[in-house]
C-alpha cells in the first residue's frame, strides 16, 4: 500500500511539472499578446484550403480572445487562472466558405479547451481529459 501511495506522489509531482505554463525560461512567446496560428486540430495537420491562416490573440487587459476562422473573424471572453484556460460566449461574423465544416470543427474545439501549456513558441490547448486538441505557433 506504501508503494502506490509512493507511486501516486511521483506522478502527481511529474504532471504538476509537466503542466508548467508560459512562466518558464524556455517558453520564447508569452501567451497573451502573442498572434497564434493554427497548425493542428484534432490530432490532424491543418493546412487551408484557402490559404488563410486560423489565428488567435490573447488580450490580457480586456480577457477577450480575437482572431480569424478560416470563413470569419471571431472573438469572446476567456479565463486563465494558472495553466487552465477556458473560452465562452465566442461570437463569429457570419460569411460563408468552402471550410465552414473546419470552421464549425475549430470552434467546437475551443470550446473544450481547458488547459494550456506552451514550449518554445509552441502553443499547446488541452481538453479536461488532457489530451492535446488543437497546436498553434507564434505568429
Amino acid at each position: 500500500m506504501k508503494n502506490i501511495f509512493r507511486i501516486l506522489i511521483i506522478f502527481a509531482a511529474v504532471l504538476v511539472t509537466g503542466c508548467s505554463t508560459s512562466d518558464s525560461a524556455g517558453d520564447k512567446s508569452p501567451l497573451t499578446g502573442t498572434e497564434w496560428q493554427l497548425f493542428e486540430m484534432d490530432g490532424v495537420k491543418y493546412e487551408p484550403v484557402s490559404g488563410k491562416s486560423v489565428t488567435m490573440k490573447l488580450d490580457s487587459k480586456e480577457k477577450n480572445i480575437n482572431g480569424k476562422a478560416p470563413c470569419n473573424t471571431y472573438g469572446g471572453p476567456y479565463i486563465k487562472s494558472s495553466n487552465k484556460l477556458s473560452f465562452g460566449g465566442l461570437y463569429s461574423t457570419e460569411m460563408a466558405c468552402d471550410e465552414l465544416d473546419k470552421e464549425t470543427s475549430y470552434f467546437a474545439l475551443m470550446q473544450k479547451v481547458f488547459a494550456y501549456q506552451i514550449s518554445g513558441d509552441k502553443l499547446y490547448l488541452f481538453d479536461s481529459g488532457g489530451m492535446v486538441i488543437l497546436r498553434f505557433m507564434a505568429k
